[in-house]
């Protein structure tokens, strides 16, 4: 089995949210589209969507999709993420899953996990790990 394992950064270079749905007690649904760059491992970009659920105007969940394309030494090619993630104190934080055949080029057999943590001015460390048998 080959096991790789990407750290790194990403950087919102991009985020533009609309509600569907807004409530009296300040709750509200929104969609919000995004695209972001990738540091680190990962010499790549990203467009996400992410539908959210806000609660008490502050606190929010959500679940997205990633088209992440991937460039480093080993690969390169493109692969799909499925976000869970919950925002919090300011916090951004998902785990996700690499969707089974959704890999192009040499990325095509990889499946995988990881998750992301925002820290400050847009950025947040990620960590990946793929493997194929």
């Amino acid at each position: 089995m080959t096991k790789i394992v990407l750290k790194g950064v990403f950087q919102i270079t991009a985020w533009n949210e609309s509600a569907y749905a807004e409530h009296d007690n300040n709750n509200k649904q929104t969609i919000a589209e995004i695209a972001q760059t990738y540091s680190g491992d990962i010499n790549g970009s990203a467009q996400i969507r992410y539908v959210m659920s806000y609660q008490n105007g502050e606190a929010a969940v959500f679940v997205g999709m990633e088209h992440l394309t991937i460039n480093t030494p080993e690969i390169s090619g493109t692969i799909v993420l499925q976000h869970n993630g919950v925002f919090s104190q300011g916090v951004a934080q998902s785990q996700f899953n690499v969707i089974a055949d959704s890999g192009t080029d040499n990325l095509h057999q990889f499946i995988g996990h990881g998750e992301f943590t925002s820290t400050e001015n847009g950025q947040a460390d990620y960590l990946i790990t793929l493997h194929h048998d």
